[in-house]
């Protein structure tokens, strides 16, 4: 199991690269959307704005079930209309019944993993939200992953956390 350590974030072989964000794009979006966004958050999106990730997968919840996103939202204004980047987040959450102060990073529709910015303006957290299933009346349920974003980041990793040695052979792989 490999963390991220700061270097190779974006998935660069998978798409093509999105031009990188400058500064006054930054603060538009944060004009509009009327938040501080987190800088380490910033300074990813003037690698390359949005895309897979290198680093998808992080543990939630105390029994640390792994989940992962494979992409992560960027600031697209040209994109609005289309439904793309994290100025939909508004329009994203009130349709689904989200609470008001969420930032969307990923979804999939039944799952979210978003900057709650519902207490602050600045350094939000980073809450996953997903469908509860266990009643009739589906209810969204959330955990907090990370207190910010930059402890978020720390978090991500890539790989198994099966330990190989415990997996059963499979093709190509020999018994150790």
């Amino acid at each position: 199991m490999e963390f991220y350590k700061g270097i190779s974030f974006w998935d660069t072989d998978c798409e093509e690269l999105s031009p990188p964000l400058t500064d006054s794009t930054i603060q538009r979006a944060e004009k509009e959307l009327g938040i501080k966004l987190p800088h380490s958050y910033t300074e990813l999106l003037k690698e390359k704005n949005g895309g897979a990730l290198n680093y998808p997968n992080f543990f939630i919840g105390q029994d640390k079930q792994t989940t992962s996103i494979d992409f992560m939202e960027g600031i697209d204004f040209e994109g609005v209309e289309r439904g793309v980047g994290i100025l939909k987040s508004v329009e994203w959450t009130k349709k689904q019944e989200l609470p008001e102060g969420l930032i969307v990073l990923w979804t999939d529709i039944h799952a979210w993993v978003v900057l709650d910015y519902r207490n602050q303006v600045e350094n939000p957290s980073v809450v996953y939200f997903y469908e509860d299933y266990s009643s009739e009346d589906i209810q969204w349920k959330s955990v907090e992953i990370a207190p910010d974003f930059d402890t978020f980041l720390n978090k991500l990793f890539r790989g198994s956390t099966l330990n190989p040695k415990y997996l059963k052979p499979s093709y190509g792989r020999k018994k150790e």
